[in-house]
């Protein structure tokens, strides 16, 4: 029986459900849970918690949250990170240590390899595709409903590859289907919420098709419902041109979409969305809208234009 966990990786939901397991698989209520956040408490309030003894339970889970000592960002020295060590290698059988981290571990530190050597790792990176699809067919048909592969798709190009966000969204067409269990296209448009990035994918396709009275539709549709300010937009503009000149580029170079999702440490329907939209743009084009947009980035905060102003101009000077 293991009583100490790493469980990491980009997905919170995942996180959040191994966690949930691990508490069902020891038998421990959530209310016996202690939970430490590491970017304010210490390691040595942590292992004293670990080394207590509580007179009411045989055992308790301690929670490690937002372990950064793990990861590369952590400046050297901040974290008694051998104090932990030191525990582990003789740790109390009646606590269960879960340490968690939303984020990519450093494979190279000294407190990593220890901790990995010692502690069951979970890894819990975002699913591809094909496992997203997989897993909103299953959630689906297990409650009796009927989806096709198309549809499928395009609840993932709406929502994203967050977990959490997906069974958001599946929660409500559920509720929404549940007198009549065929799921249909009209029924996604309906209910399913699109993400910014989702928005930002359809305002792409419109600079790339020069169709601004869309552009502008779409644009009014993030200022004004979704409340989105206009740097955000022109970071997630700059962001996606950025991958499809990178994809493009690697695509060109012979790589397939796999291999260009693990190269930029892209999710690969990002990386296919990203590749379809560049063979209608050339390199000039793709170059000259991210130079205008990291000028627009400048002037914007150098005080020269109006964010709101600066972002509509771009548009009608494409």
């Amino acid at each position: 029986m293991d009583n100490n966990y790493l469980v990491y990786g980009e997905d919170k939901y995942l996180i959040k459900t191994n966690i949930k397991k691990i508490m069902k698989f020891h038998n421990i209520d959530e209310n016996l849970v202690v939970k430490y956040n590491m970017e304010e408490e210490t390691i040595e309030n942590l292992v004293n918690e670990l080394d207590t003894y509580d007179m009411f339970c045989d055992k308790k889970i301690v929670i490690c949250d937002n372990a950064t000592f793990l990861s590369s960002e952590t400046k050297k020295g901040t974290y008694n990170t051998d104090l932990l060590i030191k525990y582990l290698n003789n740790y109390n059988p009646n606590s269960i240590l879960i340490i968690t981290l939303n984020d990519t571990i450093d494979e190279r530190k000294k407190i990593t390899k220890e901790i990995k050597k010692i502690c069951k790792v979970i890894n819990c990176n975002k699913l591809n595709n094909y496992e997203l699809s997989n897993y909103i067919k299953d959630r689906l048909n297990k409650l009796g409903y009927k989806i096709n592969n198309n549809d499928i798709d395009l609840i993932i190009k709406y929502v994203g590859d967050d977990l959490l966000n997906i069974n958001n969204e599946l929660s409500k067409l559920i509720l929404y289907k549940m007198n009549n269990k065929d799921i249909t296209t009209e029924d996604i448009n309906n209910v399913i919420s699109k993400n910014i990035h989702n928005n930002i994918f359809d305002l792409v396709d419109c600079v790339v098709s020069n169709d601004k009275p869309k552009i502008f539709e779409i644009y009014e549709d993030l200022m004004h419902y979704s409340n989105e300010d206009a740097t955000k937009i022109i970071v997630m503009l700059s962001n996606q041109f950025r991958l499809i000149l990178q994809c493009k580029l690697l695509n060109e170079e012979g790589l397939r979409e796999s291999e260009i999702a693990k190269k930029l440490a892209v999710h690969p329907y990002r990386v296919k969305l990203a590749i379809q939209k560049g063979k209608n743009l050339n390199y000039d084009l793709l170059k000259k809208y991210l130079l205008d947009l990291s000028n627009l980035d400048i002037d914007i905060k150098s005080g020269k234009t109006n964010k709101n102003i600066g972002l509509e101009l771009f548009f009608l000077n494409m």
